[in-house]
């Protein structure tokens, strides 16, 4: 039997649920983290790039909440961010088509040839990927790999500004993108497991829902990441800011797991992109 779906009032919305909620989490921790790696490799980010970075971001999360929500029958159970896109759609609509179009307009006016392209091939990624959730959701009973697939795809996304200006890139350089990239993939993971039953309820497919098992595992792999990241970092210094910034970030999500049951769901899902801008903090003491 499904359970009742309960609409939150919004005062009754924790304040930390309100940036998951319009999807700019994910957009801010993406502009941290370029300017984390653009500091520590002495790289410049244009500030247009930087914003095209955000606005895309958002564009992309955007259409995924959207199509997502849509996707989802009537009697189905909602996330609290699933029910305010269906509430607010009209304009979640509106505010997409001008987004695209201000994004479009700083990408051909301001974007090299160079990072354009790369931003193509990354872009026809995350398309790919949203057609594939989407239209085709159930290829993730055979292939499990969603949650790998959007922690990469944001990694690589948040990275591609700064391509042209990190050419050759070094060892250091793969180090640091890996243990990003593999905090994006526990981000994922983690969510994933923490609404596995609302995946079930829905219907969906996700590496909790195929691989349950694993869920007594997440706080041991955060802290597996953390301890490599403290490893590489001490063995590369010049990256050291970006690894430990890595592992921090996967301590915070072993204790957000440690939680559950005593946070609410929304609000864990929210803390989990949150706990992910400790780059500000790294900015912040490298400019102490």
């Amino acid at each position: 039997m499904r359970t009742a779906r309960r609409t939150v009032p919004a005062r009754e919305r924790a304040p930390v649920t309100w940036l998951n909620l319009v999807c700019l989490d994910a957009p801010l921790v993406s502009v941290a983290w370029s300017w984390l790696f653009a500091r520590t490799f002495h790289a410049t980010v244009n500030p247009v790039h930087g914003t095209a970075l955000f606005l895309t971001a958002w564009l992309i999360y955007l259409a995924d909440r959207l199509a997502d929500s849509y996707s989802l029958q009537h009697e189905d159970p909602r996330s609290l961010r699933h029910g305010f896109c269906l509430k607010h759609r009209r304009i979640w609509i509106g505010a997409s088509v001008v987004i695209a179009l201000t994004d479009a307009c700083l990408i051909w006016r301001s974007i090299g040839a160079e990072t354009f392209r790369a931003g193509v091939l990354v872009g026809s990624l995350a398309v790919i990927y949203l057609i594939l959730n989407n239209s085709l959701g159930q290829i993730w009973r055979l292939l499990p790999l969603k949650e790998v697939a959007v922690g990469f795809l944001f990694a690589a996304g948040t990275l591609v500004v700064l391509w042209p200006g990190l050419s050759p890139l070094g060892v250091s350089f793969g180090f640091a993108a890996m243990g990003f990239a593999s905090l994006c993939v526990l981000n994922c993971v983690s969510i994933a497991f923490w609404e596995r039953e609302l995946d079930e309820l829905q219907g969906k497919v996700s590496i909790a829902t195929r691989y349950p098992g694993f869920d007594s595992h997440l706080a041991k792999a955060a802290i597996v990441l953390a301890l490599i990241s403290a490893v590489m970092a001490s063995n590369y210094r010049t990256v050291a800011p970006i690894l430990g910034c890595v592992g921090v970030s996967a301590l915070l999500l072993a204790l957000l797991d440690s939680l559950r049951g005593r946070i609410d769901r929304d609000q864990r899902t929210a803390l989990a992109d949150l706990v992910l801008l400790t780059p500000l903090l790294a900015l912040l003491a490298l400019k102490a």
